[in-house]
Order: C-alpha cells, then sequence, then structure tokens
C-alpha cells in the first residue's frame, strides 16, 4: 500500500498535534476559524481540488496554503450561486465561513493531485468578521460543504511551496473567481457546437 507523501506529519506526536491546531483554528491570537468535525481523509493522484486564494499574495503562497476542496464541494458552491443568483465570491464567504480581514478571496486555483496525501477534512467553524464595516458579523460554514487542510505543501520558515507542494499539486488553471462561471459557460457552448456539427 502506498503512503502518503506528507505521512510524517501524521507519525510524529507533536508535529501531528500542532497540525490538528492549524486545521482547528488555532494561533497565536486564540482560535479563529478552522474546521469541525475533524476527520482525516486522503487525497489520490488524478483528484482534482480547487482554492479560493488571494490577488494580493504571490502565487507561491496561493499554491501552497494548506486550504483546499474536492471538486465536488466547490461544484455544489458554484450550482448554489447559479440558482440563487448571489455572486460566486459571496457565496464561498458564507458557505466556507472566509471573513473578509482573512483575504480578497477574489482568485481560483485548480489543482490535480498527483501523489497520495493524508488530509484533515471538516466543515468550516464560525469565524467573526474583524474588517472594517463587517466588523462583528458572523460566518457560519455550511454543513455540506467539506473543506480540506492539508499538512505540509508550506515552509512557514520561508514562506515558499515545499518538496511536497510540488510533487503533489499541479496547478491546472488559475482564474478570476468573478469569472469562472461564465468561462466554463463559454466553454460548454463551444462543447455543444462541436458535438452538434459532428451530428
Amino acid at each position: 500500500m502506498a503512503t502518503p507523501i506528507n505521512q510524517s506529519f501524521f507519525d510524529d506526536p507533536k508535529e501531528y498535534n500542532r497540525q490538528v491546531g492549524f486545521a482547528g483554528g488555532y494561533g497565536s491570537n486564540g482560535m479563529r476559524g478552522g474546521i469541525w468535525p475533524m476527520t482525516q481523509d486522503k487525497l489520490r493522484p488524478g483528484e482534482v481540488i480547487f482554492r479560493v486564494g488571494h490577488s494580493t499574495l504571490p502565487m507561491t503562497k496561493n499554491m501552497s496554503s494548506p486550504w483546499w476542496m474536492r471538486d465536488e464541494s466547490f461544484y455544489a458552491i458554484c450550482s448554489a450561486s447559479e440558482r440563487s443568483g448571489t455572486s460566486l465570491p459571496s457565496l464561498y464567504r458564507m458557505k466556507c465561513a472566509v471573513a473578509y480581514d482573512f483575504g480578497a478571496a477574489d482568485i481560483l486555483l485548480e489543482a490535480r493531485v498527483t501523489a497520495l496525501l493524508r488530509v484533515f477534512a471538516g466543515r468550516g467553524r464560525p469565524v467573526m468578521d474583524e474588517s472594517d464595516g463587517r466588523r462583528g458579523q458572523v460566518w457560519f460554514g455550511a454543513f455540506e460543504i467539506a473543506q480540506i487542510f492539508i499538512p505540509g505543501l508550506r515552509d512557514f520558515a520561508t514562506g515558499f511551496p515545499t518538496r511536497i507542494c510540488h510533487e503533489a499539486i499541479e496547478i491546472v488553471e488559475k482564474h478570476r473567481l468573478t469569472d469562472y462561471i461564465s468561462v466554463q459557460r463559454g466553454r460548454q457552448r463551444k462543447i455543444s457546437k462541436r458535438l452538434l456539427a459532428g451530428l
């Protein structure tokens, strides 16, 4: 049986507890965000995952963030956005409990998993916003949307992606979050035209 490329983060008790703390939202300023209830899971080669990142950060930090979601969770948010008429960025914040002071949340990374990874999965904890103009607003993660925390993608001493990140995550596409649904519609129209032309 294959061993996850980041298994060492789970084998060492001290490091494991540290990662559980990060995934649970515990930091130097107390608890903010994170996921709960927390379970262990695996991402397998070939799976597609998404991350909503921040245009204010360099690509090295966006791609090496531990926070991702499986494709079915992201597509569920997209579908809910189309049905409700609520913008995708707004619905993402609501479904994943992402406060405005967490970042711009305006770019989307689509990645393919290229090596077996062990991860933590769970729903977003409630978060109180601390940004100007929204201070005190509480964000509640949707029960049906599972978020994923992947230990080992970033060297937090340097801020750069680790060997694990380069070997296990392949960035397929990058979009502005506001453009994603319209881009996919355009692709679907092109595919439909090609299929009809072949009939």
